[in-house]
């Protein structure tokens, strides 16, 4: 047999070509001129042929370096195929080499060839990879093309670092240290996963392309993990390139050190690039720009009194927002958040795909200690974080709105009064995976109990008539220090407790179950917890008796005195409970409420979901009011007042002014007959 060495080939550019070669004046775009179809063939011992498809727009010629290869034809002028063949080899080992396809523009092309020998065998083509430490979601990962004779799998993996961490560094990241190398296909830990390569040809080796996914790296340090591939059947013996017997064959990934973050200004600039683009982000950081001209961040000023107790936060990031965020399920806010340690308002918000993903909000923003307000908005998240109670000592507002999830009982279990006793705002609606599901009597439930959906839980199930989630529902309603509690669009059923049973839980939590006069103020600065003026003073009083009605004259509650109304969310101005599967009565102590006008209470409380049905079939609705059948008459008259807080047969007549003759028509004549200034002129 007659061998084209890499000479040969040199000599032979003018010969002539196959049939099947095309002219260079061929009108197809070739990327460079000059490509082949593949870059790699793997042969057993016994050799054999492959063809390869050579695409060129010019002149080009191949070299072949070793004698066990050939080539033919070794040049061309335009596109053709050629065929390669190897000879059989005796050796244990494996062989390699390469096939250069040259241009006559200078483009190189380069094939592999590798030959098993008959031992058992395993092969990487790129045992060394090096990555990035950050980058987003969809690029987060590589292939390794591996080749072998014998079924494989990985039997460990060994993770360290390289560079100089001191003591306290290596304690703080020893976590970071292991299980940052994944699965691509089901993100599920590596170690025992078969590679998936089939020998349906006797020992003829196969190659498949093994996609890995990586985590980024926040360590200021290289993150190194070696993948040890060994036989599935511990009887195989692998054998080098050489025929050594060895135990393993490895992988050995690089990861690039994070960039250090200073504990500083810098730092914190640094830290909101980095997590704008972790969270994929589609609002754009001008990073060339001063941070104080920065749209989704505020600082610290010299003038705020927070800044006077604590001088080092001077200039530092006070409020930080990021929007349109396009996570994928199983990831987490990245960890830099926690760089931000004198944050004091937090939002993060995504822009499409929350109600199919699950993703975790992370530890590391329960580190911030000086942290007052906190929004996660359409972020696919389904529980909160393990120590999220650290967040109790200062947070005043949360806002969960449009997440995944599963029961109340999930939040108020952590999310209470006792754990987070300054907590005034709680906004958690809009708790549906599903927007088309109107008949709970047609659901099945899955393994963990949830209500599901074509197969996925719904969103925020909870029957609130007894049991866990009846105490969840009376933990929040026995919550006075609440000024906005919002459970609009979920999937809550049930009867809202009567009037006597938030009685007893008042008095079961320590609360009073009736106002009194320290529940009222003069000063108006008082107005976010004493009920200021004489406006709501009916609460007070015992005789006189208000009858509320139907539109359509209907008694619902006759001769109800002040002194009746439980003391519920006493500073409550903002209360959302519609669009849920709610039935029964609505009980007296939410009809009769001293906010009750501020919540729209018609649509935002007793318009439950249309042509909805709960888990026993039955048409959902409140049984003595609803958006259409509500009335204000009882609430705050028919009529204005003038200066008189006391009307017969009216709760609080003061209002009137507030929510209806505010919004007369003649305001010259309104400006007039409460003597207000006009401040502009027709």
């Amino acid at each position: 047999m007659k061998y084209i060495n890499k000479k040969t080939c040199l000599l032979m550019l003018a010969a002539s070509l196959f049939a099947t070669s095309c002219s260079d004046k061929d009108d197809v775009e070739i990327p460079g001129g000059l490509a082949i179809d593949k870059e790699e063939i793997v042969l057993s011992p016994e050799g054999g042929s492959e063809q390869v498809a050579v695409s060129a727009s010019q002149d080009w010629v191949a070299s072949v370096d070793d004698p066990w290869l050939m080539l033919s034809p070794a040049n061309g002028v335009g596109s053709a195929t050629g065929t390669i063949k190897v000879d059989s080899t005796l050796m244990n080992g494996r062989r390699t080499s390469d096939i250069t396809f040259l241009g006559s523009n200078g483009q190189r092309r380069t094939l592999s060839v590798v030959q098993f020998g008959y031992g058992k065998q395993i092969d990487i083509k790129e045992p060394n990879v090096e990555i990035e430490n950050s980058d987003t979601y969809d690029k987060r990962s590589f292939e390794s093309v591996i080749s072998a004779n014998v079924d494989c799998k990985i039997g460990s993996i060994d993770y360290s670092f390289e560079g100089e961490l001191n003591d306290a560094e290596k304690a703080e990241y020893e976590n970071e240290r292991e299980g940052w190398l994944l699965n691509k296909k089901d993100e599920d830990k590596l170690v025992g996963t078969n590679l998936g390569i089939v020998l349906d040809r006797k020992a003829r080796p196969r190659s498949v392309t093994f996609k890995f996914r990586w985590a980024m790296n926040v360590v200021p340090a290289v993150r190194v993990a070696k993948v040890h591939l060994v036989p599935v059947n511990p009887d195989d013996k692998l054998v080098d390139a050489d025929g050594n017997e060895i135990a393993d064959v490895v992988l050995t990934v690089r990861q690039k050190a994070a960039q250090k973050i200073e504990d500083n200004r810098a730092g914190d600039s640094l830290s909101v690039v980095i997590i704008n683009e972790k969270l994929n982000s589609m609002a754009s950081i001008e990073t060339s720009d001063n941070m104080r001209n920065w749209s989704n961040v505020t600082l610290w000023e010299a003038t705020d009194a927070f800044v006077k107790a604590h001088p080092e936060a001077l200039g530092r990031i006070r409020s930080a927002k990021f929007s349109m965020i396009n996570l994928n399920s199983g990831e987490s806010l990245p960890k830099e958040v926690r760089n931000l340690k004198y944050l004091e308002s937090f939002s993060v918000s995504a822009n499409a795909n929350n109600q199919i993903r699950e993703v975790d909000l992370g530890e590391e923003i329960c580190e911030l200690k000086y942290l007052k307000e906190l929004t996660v908005y359409a972020y696919g998240l389904v529980r909160l974080p393990d120590n999220f109670v650290k967040l109790g000592n200062t947070l005043e507002y949360l806002n969960l709105t449009s997440n995944n999830f599963n029961k109340l009982s999930d939040l108020t279990k952590v999310v209470n009064k006792t754990n987070f006793p300054h907590l005034h705002s709680l906004i958690f609606y809009a708790q549906r995976r599903n927007d088309v599901c109107l008949d709970l009597s047609s659901l099945n439930k899955n393994s963990n109990g949830d209500y599901i959906y074509n197969n996925n839980p719904i969103g925020l199930y909870g029957n609130v008539s007894g049991g866990t989630e009846r105490q969840a529902l009376l933990s929040l309603l026995t919550w006075d220090n609440l000024r906005a509690l919002e459970l609009s669009y979920c999937y809550l059923e049930g009867e809202l407790p009567t009037d006597d049973e938030m009685d007893a839980a008042l008095e079961a939590a320590g609360c009073r179950t009736r106002y009194n006069s320290s529940d009222f103020s003069t000063n108006k600065n008082d107005w976010k917890d004493k009920l200021v003026g004489d406006t709501c003073k009916w609460l007070l009083t015992s005789n006189n008796p208000v009858t509320c009605k139907q539109k359509n004259g209907t008694v619902v509650y006759e001769n109800v005195v002040g002194t009746d109304v439980p003391r519920v969310l006493p500073w409550c101005r903002s209360l959302a409970l519609n669009l849920n599967f709610f039935t029964g009565k609505v009980p007296k102590w939410l009809l009769y409420h001293p906010h009750a006008a501020e919540w729209s209470p018609g649509t935002m409380v007793y318009n439950q979901q249309g042509r909805g049905k709960n888990t026993a079939g039955q048409t959902v609705g409140f049984s003595n009011m609803n958006e259409d059948s509500y009335i204000y008459d009882y609430y705050y008259g028919t009529s204005d007042p003038g200066n008189n807080y006391r009307v017969s047969g009216v709760a609080y007549p003061l209002y009137y002014r507030i929510f209806v003759a505010a919004g007369d028509i003649d305001e010259e004549a309104l400006l007039a007959k409460y003597q207000r200034r006009s401040t502009y002129k027709r």
